[in-house]
């Protein structure tokens, strides 16, 4: 999928003045930065699929800002005819999580669940792409770089010091940390040190 085609999908179930619309936009640069930057230290990564996949990955919001918005943009990706790209709105949220964990916090129902595992796929086995998205959705706080301890501090301080929180910052840690070694550095350092707009 290209990322003009995700672009069209985001655009299809969501106005350009919604927040979150601006806040696809800067995780999918996010991502292409990173990809790009993974790609020139010879690592393959697949830049184009990641920045699109960053357009998607909050695509559930459309029908609503909870947990729920993770199973809710795959169903849409997937009934536009984009189920492998509509993974991310579903691991984005789950951080690792297996589907049965998922449906014990709310992100989805047991029924859901079972219709998932009959495709037999891993979700909370990612790729480096939706590696690259889950850790760039984490540094954009709206639509301003932020590391993820200050991420998640907000959201601490807007939900409360929710176990939830700390294990998804905890997974993100994890990930960044295996960004960090593609790298050479910190994805914060990495986007923070670029010369893009997103600092």
């Amino acid at each position: 999928m290209k990322a003009d085609d995700a672009l069209s999908l985001l655009e299809k179930y969501t106005s350009v003045d919604a927040s979150w619309h601006a806040h696809c936009v800067q995780v999918s640069a996010a991502s292409q930065r990173l990809a790009e930057l993974i790609s020139q230290r010879a690592h393959s990564v697949d830049v184009k699929q990641a920045a699109a996949l960053g357009l998607l990955h909050d695509l559930g919001r459309s029908r609503g800002h909870t947990l729920r918005h993770g199973i809710e943009g795959y169903l849409l990706a997937r009934a536009e005819g984009h189920e492998k790209e509509g993974r991310i709105c579903l691991v984005h949220i789950l951080k690792g999580r297996t589907l049965k964990q998922g449906v014990a916090v709310g992100m989805l129902t047991e029924q859901e669940r079972q219709k998932l595992e009959k495709q037999k796929q891993r979700f909370d086995q990612l790729s480096l792409e939706e590696k690259t998205v889950c850790v760039a959705d984490a540094m954009i706080s709206d639509t301003v770089l932020s590391t993820i301890e200050e991420k998640y501090g907000k959201a601490r301080r807007r939900y409360g010091a929710l176990p939830q929180i700390y294990e998804d910052e905890a997974w993100v840690k994890g990930i960044a940390a295996e960004l960090a070694e593609l790298l050479g550095t910190t994805p914060y350092e990495a986007l923070k040190d670029d010369n893009s707009d997103l600092s």
